[in-house]
């Protein structure tokens, strides 16, 4: 196992143990509230933008990897973070003083933008080869969908804030 795999796999096992314990905390703030405060919203977004961080952290470097199944793994837990976003941000959407137009990107609603972006990675899966492929365009689609998300996060967190 080469040097580079090593750091490869600190960033996967960070971002899988950010997922698991960020999902468990958000989930349990969504299950005890009917609505979401500013504050609550903005502590979400913050954990999905930071997650999309650390996972553009990870797919930067995709092409040190050379071992099918680190690949495998890799797309697995994107695909995880990926489906947590997907999933949850329909449940506080409703709860967020934004416009519409702030859930885009690139013409597309972010909803949709992640639910592309998660089919490539399943894909991946059982091809783990592909990821290298189009790992510019992974970056690329992540780092537009966590600035939307960083965005609404700093919005959110400025509107929570008293006059």
């Amino acid at each position: 196992m080469g040097k580079n795999n090593l750091y490869v796999e600190y960033l996967l096992g960070d971002l899988e143990s950010y997922i698991i314990s960020q999902k468990a905390e958000v989930n349990s703030i969504i299950n005890e509230k009917k609505e979401l405060t500013l504050k609550e919203s903005a502590f979400i977004f913050d954990k999905f933008s930071k997650s999309l961080k650390k996972t553009t952290d990870l797919i930067k470097h995709i092409n040190e990897v050379e071992d099918a199944h680190l690949l495998k793994h890799i797309s697995i837990i994107t695909s995880e973070t990926l489906a947590w976003i997907l999933f949850t941000l329909p449940m506080i959407e409703t709860n967020i003083p934004i416009f519409m137009e702030d859930l885009f990107v690139k013409n597309r609603h972010i909803v949709d933008a992640i639910g592309e972006l998660l089919i490539q990675f399943e894909e991946t899966i059982d091809k783990p080869s592909k990821i290298k492929e189009i790992e510019k365009e992974l970056l690329s689609q992540i780092n537009d969908i966590s600035m939307t998300i960083s965005s609404l996060s700093n919005m959110i967190q400025k509107g929570s804030l008293p006059n």
